[in-house]
Formats: structure tokens, C-alpha cells, sequence
């Protein structure tokens, strides 16, 4: 079956058009759904919102492919998305949706983030399909990561895909890292503060009622928080980065409007609601002594939370010890700088390990003459075979 070659199923996916914006991930998910079932997957198609307008012609979806196993047990989970981001508008010396194959590197926008790593876990898990594998097998292949992970929260909300969730023991999110096993990530609070003003002529701002003065004032004393949380001991400390500033219409009146966008990355142990209620109390103008302060108003736009899984876990260590067998050096304590859908699958499964490890290079992602390099494809599909084949070992 050609789909057992990770490349060329690679080269496939990477056809299908899953920008995102607007999405349409559903006939890349048809496909492989029709590659699945017929290898005894039972695929489940989890619409998460319409298509987006523009050329989009099919909706937007997530794909959940369990693959029974011959004795009860925990599953295997293989995870990653399809949705790609835009081209960008400097020209590539590639067809972008082309998967053309050139030395040794398969080319296309989502080459490394992230279809070679769903190529390549499915290829493996066609494989587990022929040696009728002991354990049950789980791959989800999300719609919408690039823009929030939207797909993986609407599965992990969907009661009947949470209850086979909860019965995974482990999860391998196929991003790229270099086939590198890396342990966790950072947790991404995107928040929107709005402040309200009165206009005035520019000429008379006496009578008016400054949004954007109280907008710079309250940037000072958000760069002054601190959330109190020390650093985590390998993910390092949370940041906070007010990134937007958007206020007035014209230059001769006095703003009656602003808003600001902030990026607060995360570290296991902080939750988004409490640090979103911290932004709104120093954000909002202080009043008088004794007197209530003028209220922000405050808007959750992303709240994704970190993960972290420990080294010492035992099947961690089983893993490193055998992924060692495929690396030119050992596998250490090592974590990624970009969200995943792994947080969504922690808030599933918030004791199951998670590993990161996929083939491409995190620094080609969402670049122009984006590739992998297609030795690291051919072995990603072999290390995801060889952790389902130790998986089933245990489950004995």
C-alpha cells in the first residue's frame, strides 16, 4: 500500500490546501480517513466550525482513528494537526502546495509543520495495523492549531471523544523537533484590554477624555506585575509582552476608544483565570483613595496551558532508552519554544506523559521554501513504530 511510505503520503497532505485562515481541513481528513478504515482504524470525523469563505469549498474538522488492540489496556496516542498558516507574500522558488521531492527534501508549505509527522504516524500506524498489535492505538490529526488549538479543545469537549481519550496512557505529539523527545512546553494567555474615553477636538483636548493616555498608563503598570510564580527549573520563568496598541480614527480628536493585546507565556502551576484577573486590576485606572478605580474591560482571546512531563517517569525513561538507538546523541531534558495541541490532550489527560517528537526543523515552520528532509520522515515513522512495539511489550 503506497500510504505506508511516510514521503509520499507526506507529499499528499501537502496538496491539500489547510491554510488556516480559513481552514478547510476536511478533505485532507477524507483522505486519510479512507486510507485508515480500510486497515480496521474506526475513524470518527469531529466537525468543529464551517468553512470560512474565500475558496474553501469543505468544512473544518479533526480526525480520531482508534486501532483495537487484542487485550484491554491503555492506548498509544499519536497526535498532531493539519492545518498549515498562510504562504506569506514573499514568492518561494518552490510550488508551495507542490510536495516536490529534491535531494533528499520534500518542499511545501506544512513539509515540517507538522505533515510529515502525520505521514509518518500514520505510516507506523499502518504498519502496528499488520502485526495485530496488543494495545489499542489512538491517532488524532487536529484542525485549527495554528490559530488556538481550536480543533483539540472541541475533541477534548465532545463526550464521547473524551471518554476515549481518558483511556489513553501516553501521548507522542508529532510536532516538529528534529526526531529530538522533548518533554513539554510553555502555556500561551493571549488577553485584549479595552479602554473607554470621550472624544474632543485635538484643538480643545481639555474636554475630552483620553483613551490612549489611559491605555500607556496602564501598559506601565502591566510591566510592573509580578504573578509570583518562580521559574520552572527547565521551562525558565513566564513572560509577559504587551504586543498591540490601537486607539483613535484622525489626528485632530482626542480618542474616545483603545485597545491593547498582551502575550503571557506560562509555566505549569499557573492558571489563565487568576492571571487574567491580576491584568485587570492593574490595568484599570486607579481612583481616588477610598474611592472604587475605573475598570478595564478585559477579554480572554487564548488561554492554552503549559506542559511539562518528567524526566523520571518510568515510561519516559523506557522511551529515551530506546529512541536512544536512533539519535546521534542521547535524549535529554530538552523542551520547545511554540504551543501544541498537547495542552489541549493535558487537559484530557492531566496525568498521562507527553512527549514531543516529530521529523522537520521548528526553524523552517512558517517560512518561505518551508521542507523536511525526508531521512528524518523515514525515520520518525520507524521511532513511532518502535515506541507502539514497546507499548504493546508492556501491555503484555
Amino acid at each position: 500500500m503506497h500510504a505506508a511510505d511516510p514521503v509520499r503520503l507526506a507529499a499528499e497532505l501537502i496538496r491539500y490546501d489547510t491554510t488556516n485562515p480559513p481552514g478547510g481541513e476536511e478533505m485532507a481528513l477524507r483522505h486519510l480517513a479512507g486510507i485508515l478504515a480500510p486497515a480496521g482504524f474506526v475513524v470518527t470525523m469531529d466537525a468543529f466550525a464551517p468553512a470560512q469563505g474565500g475558496t474553501v469549498t469543505t468544512g473544518r474538522a479533526s480526525l480520531v482513528a482508534r486501532l483495537p488492540g487484542t487485550r484491554p489496556g491503555p492506548a498509544l496516542c499519536f497526535a498532531g494537526h493539519i492545518d498549515t498558516v498562510p504562504l506569506g507574500t514573499a514568492p518561494w522558488s518552490v510550488p508551495p502546495l507542490g510536495g516536490e521531492e529534491r535531494e533528499g527534501r520534500l518542499y511545501g508549505r506544512g513539509a515540517s509543520d507538522m505533515k510529515s509527522g502525520i505521514a509518518a504516524m500514520c505510516a507506523a500506524a499502518l504498519r502496528m495495523a499488520g502485526e495485530d498489535a496488543r494495545s489499542d492505538m489512538v491517532l488524532c490529526v487536529f484542525g485549527g492549531e495554528e490559530t488556538g488549538c481550536e480543533g483539540s479543545f472541541h475533541v477534548a469537549r465532545d463526550p464521547a471523544l473524551l471518554d476515549l481519550l481518558r483511556r489513553v496512557g501516553a501521548v507522542v505529539v508529532c510536532e516538529p523537533t528534529r526526531n529530538r523527545p522533548l518533554l513539554g512546553h510553555k502555556g500561551a494567555l493571549w488577553l485584549e484590554c479595552g479602554f473607554t474615553g470621550r472624544t474632543a477636538h485635538g484643538s480643545m483636548p481639555e474636554l475630552g477624555d483620553n483613551a490612549l493616555y489611559k491605555a500607556v498608563d496602564a501598559v506601565a503598570r502591566i510591566r510592573a506585575l509580578d504573578f509570583g510564580a518562580p521559574p520552572h527549573p527547565h521551562l525558565g520563568g513566564w513572560t509577559c509582552s504587551v504586543n498591540t496598541l490601537h486607539a483613535g480614527q484622525n489626528t485632530n480628536s482626542v480618542p474616545d476608544r483603545a485597545t491593547l493585546r498582551i502575550d503571557i507565556r506560562t509555566i505549569p502551576g499557573q492558571r489563565g483565570a487568576v492571571m487574567a484577573r491580576k491584568v485587570a486590576e492593574a490595568a484599570g485606572e486607579p481612583g481616588e483613595p477610598g474611592e472604587p478605580g475605573e475598570e478595564v474591560e478585559m477579554g480572554v482571546l487564548l488561554d492554552i496551558p503549559a506542559v511539562w512531563t518528567e524526566p523520571d517517569h518510568p515510561w519516559v525513561r523506557r522511551a529515551f532508552g530506546l529512541l536512544a538507538e536512533y539519535l546521534d546523541a542521547p535524549p535529554g531534558i530538552e523542551s520547545v519554544q511554540f504551543f501544541t495541541d498537547a495542552a489541549a490532550l493535558r487537559t484530557a489527560l492531566p496525568d498521562a506523559p507527553v512527549l514531543i517528537l516529530g521529523p522537520g526543523d521548528p526553524a523552517l515552520a512558517h517560512r518561505t521554501d518551508e521542507f523536511a528532509e525526508t531521512a528524518q520522515i523515514r525515520a520518525a515513522t520507524d521511532m513511532y513504530a518502535a515506541l507502539a512495539r514497546q507499548w504493546c511489550a508492556q501491555a503484555g
